[in-house]
């Protein structure tokens, strides 16, 4: 029970000091000028990151629009063997 509280109490002090606005500073690249170089290099790497995530989406589109493809084309085939297999007779 002792434990519980004193998880509780640490818990709850470290939420209000982040809280707190004098806490809640951004790092130096944030908080840096906006023309600077090093700001510019993260802006080039978060849009490079985006761009490498929305590449393996478009891939993942393209493999289920494969897939949706070839089913089509499968159940096209099966029906024209049905289809022919009642024209030659044959049963089920």
């Amino acid at each position: 029970m002792r434990k519980n509280l004193r998880s509780f109490l640490t818990l709850t002090a470290a939420a209000v000091w982040l809280s707190l606005p004098q806490a809640a500073v951004a790092c130096a690249t944030c908080y840096g000028a906006a023309d600077a170089p090093m700001t510019k290099g993260m802006n080039n790497a978060i849009l490079t990151l985006i761009a490498l995530v929305g590449v393996v989406y478009v891939g993942i589109g393209k493999v289920f629009l494969d897939f949706r493809r070839r089913s089509r084309k499968l159940n096209e085939k099966a029906m024209v063997r049905q289809r022919l297999r009642l024209i030659h007779g044959e049963k089920h």
